[in-house]
């Protein structure tokens, strides 16, 4: 599936046309309920034409993980000595730095400029453990850091310079029993080059909080209740009553195809579904409202994805617009930017431009 072009289909829909509300519903069946939207399309050749280098790609897959975003703490105790043990206290020190890693990819950090020192805080919550970090930047390098993170259960595990310094309410195995309680577990990684650090890798292993509305998930082939080879004319009875669905015809290569954009009540867009041989075979998601069961979805980066799945698979078009695949989707995620890498859209099936 050569799926970034569904880029082309996008783009014109988003610069083409607005969505219009529809009128009344009636219980007459799919044609009652689907709109046609008489749109001028001329032109879409032409836009086809200027991106014909995106329809003949070669594609090199890379295998990303969440490897980079470790935590890391240094084999050593405080002066004093070991809170728990010289073995125990790295553990809880990178621990402490796996959360607050996640916390600055997940929801960023804050910079703060006074009186010529420059200092970075990271505040946030991880599956109910709160996360809280300053550090002290002069030229451009860490100078000072304390970080901490408080559990559910209200432990207070909290770092000096990268090295245990307090540990109140709780102890290792405290800490890894709440990680495991909220769906979590902590699990060491090797170092790198024989550095003397200990290294440790924060991950989901399940669901925590409530649940998605399953009118939102995507997963599998489908979103929703909406799935790919679904006859197109009971696309009706498997979506929201509160949606409407306009229909439009496209020209691609001598022929016509039929698209129906899908919105909300409001009349905002949420996606796109093409047809072939009167069934689904693609549906192009461009609303934030859907997310996968790991909470994926419109602009989340590349790097939130790392987090949250073991695997991402990377992709580069011809024109080097990079997708990603994960786990439990039939479909990709279409990324743009620079450095954050966002999705922008997500294509599960195919698009008229491809055979």
């Amino acid at each position: 599936m050569i799926a970034i072009v569904s880029l082309i289909v996008m783009v014109l829909l988003f610069l083409g046309i607005r969505p219009r509300r529809q009128a009344s519903q009636g219980s007459a069946g799919v044609e009652a309920a689907i709109n046609q939207e008489n749109v001028d399309l001329s032109n879409y050749n032409e836009f086809v034409a200027k991106n014909k280098a995106l329809i003949q790609q070669t594609y090199s897959e890379m295998i990303l993980t969440a490897e980079p975003f470790a935590g890391q703490a240094p084999l050593a105790v405080r002066d004093s000595g070991p809170l728990v043990s010289a073995a125990a206290d790295p553990q809880l020190a990178a621990l402490v730095d796996a959360f607050c890693i996640r916390v600055q990819v997940m929801q960023g950090s804050q910079a703060l400029d006074r009186d010529r020192s420059l200092s970075r805080v990271t505040r946030g919550e991880v599956r109910g453990f709160r996360v809280q970090a300053l550090e002290k930047i002069d030229n451009g390098k860490i100078v000072a850091e304390e970080a901490q993170i408080t559990t559910p259960r209200n432990g207070l595990v909290k770092t000096v310079g990268g090295v245990l310094a307090t540990l109140q309410k709780t102890d290792l195995q405290g800490v890894l029993g709440e990680l495991r309680a909220a769906g979590m577990e902590f699990s060491p990684l090797p170092a790198a080059g024989g550095e003397k650090v200990f290294r440790g890798q924060l991950r989901f292993i399940a669901p925590w909080g409530k649940a998605l509305p399953g009118e939102l998930l995507i997963a599998g082939d489908g979103v929703g209740d909406l799935n790919l080879g679904t006859p197109v004319n009971r696309m009706r009875s498997r979506l929201p009553a509160a949606y409407n669905i306009l229909k439009r015809r496209v020209l691609v290569k001598d022929a016509y195809h039929e698209v129906y954009k899908v919105t909300d009540q409001g009349g905002e867009p949420l996606f796109y579904v093409y047809e072939r041989d009167n069934r689904v075979w693609g549906i192009a998601i461009i609303s934030e409202v859907f997310k996968t069961a790991q909470g994926m979805g419109i602009q989340n980066t590349l790097d939130q994805m790392r987090l949250h799945y073991p695997q991402v698979k990377l992709a580069y078009s011809g024109k080097r617009n990079p997708f990603v695949r994960v786990d439990g989707v039939e479909g990709i995620f279409i990324l743009q930017g620079e450095d954050d890498k966002k999705v922008i859209s997500i294509l599960i099936g195919e698009s008229p431009e491809f055979e």
